[in-house]
């Protein structure tokens, strides 16, 4: 069982008596929320014909030895099917890491299904739930994590479709099982069902005129979230409806060995002070401790990075090396994206000679890039920002701003555009 992540137990109840004289923020996590593979991952589980009184352990496509296991049915049923169910919070002799399943009467409309949560492989004292058919909707379910049964997912079942697949791929999938899972029978491709899974749980953060959605992600599907160096912290905009697990300007991980956990947003850092382990709440407050975040240090320059512009071929930045560069990277749904690209404007027509501007915008696709170049018609360079673009360059978080200087030397990070606007005024008197 995990312990609750940095406080030790003793100073609990201090802290939370005094949360608001030390400014700590208590977000509950009420809510499931969907990450990027919530809707993309394809994640069939499988049915076999269960035979006898007898399933069959997972083998992984025959890389561990397969274990017959000894099942109790129930239910008046002509015909059961089994599978399994991955989740690393379950703990078993013969499936660790996954939970199995009975399903009485697969080839019918609304089979039923038995999920053994006590993992006793006694199907008779477990749940059963009604599997929906092509059009109904998903069944939602809970996992619940061996040593602490609080911590949990959720996950959906809905039936495979076969409407718009092609008798090839059907057909592909039901030649992929036989010839993996060898020695069972497979049901069919269009029997079984589509797992999607929540494994984040979400609130929000507001404090004044500051909001932004904060999320726990359980990376190693455990039910637990404060693994460190595995689960996330995640931070998006309150309009983001799906949580970017790929993307490190929305997340971080827990850092390991106790060491305490930052993460930046909106012009803020902020340091975890407590993590709920099941996840229904997170503690924060906001931090003046100095975090480099890894980023490239005062004087030194950064690396030839390539950019990819709304209009005309990509460049380099080393083609900017005799100017100055303030470089502002955002997406439209930041903070203050609408004033902050107005005060481009006014900061490209500074000194265009000697300092040149540049949006890096994130975008899901490029002729959103485009879309936006066409409304907005910038005096300022607009570039599609990518995963290895803020990785070479240090930003870890959006809104984020670079000021370089000459020959691509750092001067300094974090002046968004309101604040580089006094500065280099402040600097030509």
């Amino acid at each position: 069982m995990k312990k609750l992540f940095f406080l030790p137990a003793f100073f609990l109840f201090a802290l939370v008596g005094s949360a608001q004289e030390n400014n700590i923020i208590e977000i509950p996590l009420t809510q499931y929320a969907k990450d990027d593979r919530f809707d993309k991952y394809q994640i069939t589980l499988a049915l076999f014909k269960v035979k006898g009184d007898t399933i069959l352990s997972m083998d992984f496509e025959g890389s561990r030895p397969i274990k017959p296991i000894r099942i109790k049915k129930t239910g008046r049923h002509k015909e059961f099917a089994y599978g399994n169910l991955f989740f690393s919070g379950s703990q078993n002799k013969y499936n660790p890491g996954y939970v199995s399943v009975l399903v009485g009467d697969p080839y019918q409309r609304n089979p039923t299904l038995y999920i053994d949560h006590n993992q006793n492989f006694d199907f008779s004292d477990d749940s059963s739930y009604k599997l929906p058919y092509f059009d109904e909707k998903a069944l939602e379910l809970e996992l619940f994590n061996t040593g602490n049964t609080e911590g949990r997912i959720k996950i959906l079942l809905s039936r495979t479709r076969p409407y718009g697949q092609k008798y090839e791929f059907r057909k592909y999938m039901d030649e992929y099982y036989a010839m993996a899972y060898k020695g069972r029978e497979f049901m069919g491709f269009e029997f079984c069902y589509r797992e999607q899974r929540y494994i984040a749980r979400s609130g929000m953060v507001k404090q004044g005129k500051e909001s932004f959605k904060i999320a726990l992600l359980d990376g190693n599907a455990n039910g637990l979230y404060n693994d460190p160096e595995i689960d996330k912290v995640m931070f998006v905009n309150p309009t983001d409806t799906i949580l970017d697990a790929t993307n490190p300007l929305y997340f971080v991980n827990f850092a390991a060995n106790g060491k305490p956990t930052y993460f930046e947003k909106n012009d803020k850092l902020y340091q975890i002070v407590e993590v709920d382990p099941s996840g229904k709440f997170i503690r924060i407050k906001v931090s003046n401790d100095q975090v480099d975040f890894n980023r490239i240090k005062i004087g030194k320059k950064v690396p030839k990075v390539k950019f990819t512009p709304a209009k005309g071929d990509a460049f380099k930045i080393s083609k900017l090396r005799r100017k100055e560069i303030y470089l502002y990277f955002g997406n439209r749904s930041a903070k203050n994206f609408v004033s902050d690209t107005m005060l481009l404007r006014q900061i490209a027509q500074l000194n265009p000679e000697k300092l040149k501007v540049i949006c890096v915008l994130y975008v899901n696709k490029t002729y959103e890039l485009r879309i936006f170049n066409s409304d907005a018609q910038p005096n300022y360079l607009l570039a599609f920002g990518t995963k290895e673009l803020s990785n070479k360059l240090g930003i870890n978080s959006l809104p984020q701003y670079l000021y370089l200087g000459k020959r691509r030397r750092v001067k300094k990070y974090g002046l968004n555009p309101n604040e580089f606007l006094r500065e280099y005024h402040a600097q030509q008197k």
